[in-house]
């Protein structure tokens, strides 16, 4: 009796989702072959929300490029940071015509794979069974003005957000991604894989129906929202504090009105040894010192 109960409560359980595994001869090749793959097969789907009818600043290309037209890496050509405005109008001056709610916009992606041949010697003992892949996205603003705003943050022209997802070998040499850190004012929140609340599957993906479902965990793809004023990155929505103090707090407003999974042909690679990221590092993004090759300086050691 005790056998029939115990399986009737696991067919109440449902299937366990799990997180899918690579071969490491499998995760070599996708690396060495630039690692846009490797990007698409475990990325994140970022949600912006708009709170008292305002909406939010949206991810935006660099350097001028466009859906149809690629980014021109100089000074010229440089995306200039938009204008603050004041509470609540959080995007007053960043297009938005054309966003429609509830569906999915273009943009570009940057995105850094973190492979043996990045990382210092000095660190490889400690690193060589794990892999970083970062993705990062340009903002033309951030924060509003504001007396009642934090000073240190009020004001700061561009920003840079990124997830970073750490890959881990197992002991059989199969690889899946173990956790993920999302970009959080100086710092990170770092989700152990399995913990983050809301995952996709790739076919749910491809399907097209961003939103649903939730709270299915240890999918290939994390949901991420962004907040609606600073824009840092959690696995959570939170819609009771829309305050102007609140978006400098883990509190912050961020909900789902649109979605944004970004396209393979729309990343873009930004490590320091190409033409993308040696003009991101060359260019002034004002406050905004999280760009691609800065972090990749210190991604093997951030947590």
């Amino acid at each position: 009796m005790w056998l029939k109960s115990w399986a009737y409560l696991a067919l109440l359980a449902g299937p366990v989702a799990a997180v899918s595994q690579i071969s490491d001869d499998e995760m070599n090749s996708l690396l060495d072959a630039g690692g846009v793959d490797l990007a698409d097969r475990y990325a994140p789907i970022w949600f912006f929300g708009q709170a008292q009818n305002q909406p939010p600043c949206y991810p935006t290309w660099a350097f001028g490029g466009s859906p149809d037209t690629a980014d021109v890496y100089d000074d010229d050509h440089k995306t200039p940071a938009a204008a603050q405005c004041g509470i609540p109008m959080s995007a007053v001056t960043v297009a938005t015509r054309g966003w429609i709610l509830g569906t999915p916009v273009r943009h570009s992606l940057f995105i850094i794979p973190i492979s043996d041949a990045m990382i210092p010697r000095s660190g490889l003992s400690t690193i060589s069974s794990t892999r970083r892949m970062v993705r990062s996205l340009g903002l033309s603003k951030r924060g509003m003005t504001s007396m009642h705003d934090f000073p240190s943050n009020a004001i700061t022209g561009s920003d840079w957000e990124r997830v970073v997802i750490i890959h881990s070998r197992d002991d059989s040499n199969n690889w899946a991604p173990s956790r993920a850190l999302l970009s959080a004012h100086s710092g990170y929140n770092n989700l152990a894989w399995g913990d983050i609340q809301n995952t996709l599957t790739t076919d749910e993906i491809n399907a097209g129906d961003a939103k649903d479902p939730n709270g299915v965990q240890n999918n290939d793809h994390p949901k991420v929202y962004v907040a609606w004023s600073k824009h840092p990155n959690f696995d959570t929505r939170n819609t009771g504090w829309n305050d102007p103090a609140s978006q400098s707090l883990d509190n912050a407003f961020r909900s789902d009105d649109w979605w944004y999974y970004v396209d393979p042909q729309y990343y873009i690679r930004s490590d320091d040894s190409t033409d993308a990221g040696k003009a991101l590092g060359a260019a002034d993004w004002g406050h905004a010192s999280s760009n691609p090759p800065s972090v990749q300086a210190g991604v093997c050691g951030a947590s």
